[in-house]
């Protein structure tokens, strides 16, 4: 693919261009060479676009460079994807066709066309798999599950009974969809397992990170909306709701019955309580807990979790706490000599 051929497949122009070339590859700015395309999504990495040596360069469309050729792009991301997705199709490749000798497949299960079932996976009875649907190796899918078309299940997820998965779903290494959920009651001096009979529902256009569990509901569903990307070790409980689009960092953890509204991003290490409704368009900061609901559009931070604005400035004054206390200590001091010579007269 030439430079020229790269902008007229993106909808826009080479500009600064002095002469035409074969691209030979994608890298960052730092480590493109010539012939390289880079890209710039951050107009504070000026300097090192102007500098790199990639021979052309991908930059937002109210960026230019001088003495460089470059792309303009509204989303610049979009012209990274395409181009990695050109130069690497191997991350898309399958390197077995069909349903693979050692697979476990039941009689009762239904595969569309084009399914693969890698090495030692497991198929259980009336599992429903869509067209062109990858289950790699080591996957384990259990009794009435439905996969929808155009998914890839990388190697040792596992799907229990019941669970329902969209179209165009990824879900990495590890993930458990459909596992009990945590439900116990104290009775008689022990613990007394409830069953968890409900299921787990994902919609279309979900990612799931590897070693992310996502715990079948108590009696109806646990549900995960639309175009929802989900990082690793994520923990969602039994029963909670997560609208569509929405962005949960690494390590969250979700609690029972919570909900959480569309839009929302839940960054890394935040925990929400059990039974909250966080509103549409939500942001809730790295390590932050949660224990009240939340209304549309509110930013919080902190543990227990403050409104942003609020929790910052507390924490610009946490760092001065072991100072104002010696001051104040020093001023109950001074008061208390004062009221003494006061008394005194």
């Amino acid at each position: 693919m030439r430079i020229t051929e790269l902008a007229l497949a993106l909808n826009s122009q080479v500009e600064g261009l002095t002469e035409d070339f074969e691209i030979q590859g994608i890298s960052t700015l730092e480590a493109a060479r010539p012939g390289e395309v880079s890209f710039l999504v951050n107009p504070k990495y000026l300097k090192a676009a102007a500098e790199t040596q990639a021979s052309a360069v991908i930059v937002p469309e109210n960026v230019k460079l001088e003495g460089k050729a470059y792309i303009p792009l509204r989303f610049p991301w979009l012209g990274v994807r395409y181009l990695l997705l050109h130069f690497h199709p191997e991350r898309a490749e399958v390197y077995y066709e069909g349903v693979h000798p050692s697979a476990i497949v039941s009689p009762e299960a239904t595969l569309g066309h084009g399914v693969t079932i890698g090495p030692l996976a497991v198929i259980g009875p009336r599992v429903k798999v869509g067209d062109h649907t990858v289950i790699g190796p080591g996957c384990v899918i259990g009794p009435d599950v439905t996969i929808g078309e155009n998914c890839y299940l990388h190697p040792n997820v596992v799907v229990e009974h019941g669970t329902q998965i969209g179209n165009r779903v990824i879900i990495q290494s590890g993930a458990v969809l459909g596992g009990d959920g945590f439900k116990f009651e104290f009775i008689q001096g022990r613990w007394v397992k409830i069953p968890q009979v409900g299921r787990v529902i994902i919609e279309d256009d979900v990612e799931i990170g590897a070693n992310t569990t996502i715990d079948r509901a108590s009696f109806v569903e646990t549900r995960i909306g639309a175009g929802t990307k989900i990082d690793n070790l994520v923990q969602i409980a039994h029963n909670v709701r997560i609208g569509s689009n929405c962005v949960i960092v690494a390590q969250v953890g979700i609690a029972g019955s919570s909900s959480v509204g569309d839009g929302s991003i839940l960054a890394a290490q935040a925990g929400i309580a059990d039974n909250l409704i966080l509103g549409k368009g939500v942001v809730v900061m790295a390590r932050s807990g949660v224990k009240d609901h939340l209304p549309d559009g509110a930013k919080v931070l902190g543990a227990p979790a403050r409104p942003f604005r609020e929790a910052a400035r507390i924490m610009a004054v946490e760092g001065k706490l072991p100072n104002l206390a010696e001051e104040v200590a020093e001023l109950r001091k001074r008061i208390a000599e004062l009221e003494a010579k006061l008394s005194a007269q």
